[in-house]
């Protein structure tokens, strides 16, 4: 059951609470501190979504990899994560930011790379079944 949850909704969800629900403004610094260089390295809530994001997306992409009799349905809810993010983005004015637009289109990669990740291991699975 857990492989054919869509993690993507984790970052979405992250992004809800921490914008919509908390009210965090995306610029306000997490983390700062100097670097040997000189400079001063902040880390903004916005930038840590963004963080978390690629994180989940990298799972997702994992859990893509596996070719399972579940991941049509894992494909169909990320393709629903990814419907529901965008329509957020349009009309939500709490989504309505870059950041989220770049959560969006993590979840559009997630659905791209399910997709074709599946579609390939099923061409290759065919050609292997041909020359026996």
């Amino acid at each position: 059951m857990l492989r054919s949850f869509p993690f993507m909704v984790l970052a979405v969800l992250v992004y809800a609470v921490v914008i919509a629900v908390m009210g965090q403004p995306l610029g306000r610094e997490v983390l700062g501190f100097g670097l040997p260089s000189g400079v001063r390295f902040s880390l903004t809530v916005s930038e840590l979504l963004l963080f978390v994001a690629t994180i989940v997306l990298f799972f997702e992409v994992m859990n893509a990899a596996s070719a399972k009799t579940n991941s049509i349905l894992n494909h169909g809810l990320s393709m629903l994560v990814f419907l529901a993010s965008f329509i957020a983005f349009l009309l939500l004015p709490a989504f309505g930011t870059g950041t989220f637009l770049i959560i969006t289109l993590m979840c559009l990669v997630d659905v791209i790379a399910g997709y074709s990740i599946s579609i390939l291991t099923a061409r290759r699975d065919m050609t292997f079944g041909a020359q026996e």
